[in-house]
């Protein structure tokens, strides 16, 4: 069973992976604290608003974050 939160936090470390330097890099012009992207990328994402923002920042479709 795929666990939805943990899959959206791969996504995430996906594309700051293939955009930006490092975690902190993403998280100074995202505009959120290091420790927070870091919990999102070990944890998972939970809110669906918060996936929505990542998707907008990175340009990509929401449904990337979602597993088919």
């Amino acid at each position: 069973e795929i666990d939805a939160a943990k899959y959206a936090g791969d996504v995430l470390r996906r594309l700051i992976k293939e955009n930006y330097p490092s975690q902190e890099e993403f998280a100074f012009e995202y505009g959120a604290d290091v420790r927070t992207i870091n919990r999102y990328v070990n944890l998972g994402i939970t809110k669906v608003p918060t996936i929505q923002s990542f998707a907008m920042h990175f340009n990509v479709s929401i449904k990337e974050f979602f597993p088919d």
